[in-house]
């Protein structure tokens, strides 16, 4: 299977290490992520965080950043 978009593109500030939450609703574990900006080199790391996959993502950067990324 090749994952597709499954989101608009999502625009967050983020600091480093401070993790962050999307709420995506799709009903579904996210299949990844993808930056397609960012203002700053910065790393997304997934969380072990007790969120509901099928509605949320929650994601910590590695640095202070302003990105725009889409859930696949």
């Amino acid at each position: 299977m090749i994952p597709s978009i499954a989101t608009d593109p999502i625009e967050v500030d983020v600091l480093d290490s401070v993790p962050f939450t999307i709420r995506h609703g799709l009903g579904r574990q996210a299949a990844g992520w993808l930056v397609l900006w960012c203002d700053a080199p910065v790393a997304l790391y997934a969380t072990g965080a007790e969120a509901d996959p099928r509605q949320e993502l929650e994601l910590i950067p590695d640095a202070s950043a302003r990105v725009r990324l889409v859930l696949l």
